[in-house]
């Protein structure tokens, strides 16, 4: 079994990448970060100077919130929705993860757009979800923090 959180949408959501992940060559690395003789030596030393890479900053990029398109969603979503918008939520559920996500609800969803937050087990079927509503106005992150803990939740924001 997995756990998958996806926002659902009746119309298209703005997606976000808060991660700082970003694609460049390798000549721009090593503008970054120059090789002498004392620089331990890694893997992109040895390639060509315009292959393409993925660099992130620093380590904490891995748990920033990013909001993608969902092109290929596991097959139990369906039990849980027919809206045909799914977006991936992805990140380290705390700290600035949060109360960017709690930005990005205020900033991007309206309650007309009938937006769910769903966390559900897949692999496993059907399972009874936990049925909540928020105001987006009074969203907090400990409010997300609690729903994150519940597992098999939808989420409407209203």
């Amino acid at each position: 079994m997995s756990l998958f959180t996806f926002l659902v949408s009746d119309c298209p959501l703005e997606e976000v990448d808060y991660s700082g992940i970003t694609e460049i060559t390798v000549r721009e690395l090593k503008k970054l970060y120059p090789i002498s003789d004392k620089t331990p030596v890694q893997s992109w030393h040895s390639m060509d100077d315009d292959t393409r890479i993925l660099h992130a900053p620093d380590a904490s990029a891995f748990g920033e919130l990013v909001i993608s398109f969902c092109n290929n969603p596991p097959y139990d979503l369906a039990f849980y929705t027919e809206k045909e918008y799914a977006y991936s939520l992805d990140g380290n559920w705390k700290g600035k993860f949060l109360t960017d996500f709690v930005d990005y609800i205020k900033t991007h969803i309206k309650a007309s757009e009938n937006v769910q937050l769903l966390i559900f087990w897949a692999g496993d079927g059907e399972q009874k979800l936990i049925e909540r509503e928020i105001s987006i106005e009074e969203i907090q992150p400990n409010h997300l923090e609690q729903f994150k803990r519940k597992k098999n939740i939808r989420i409407q924001f209203v």
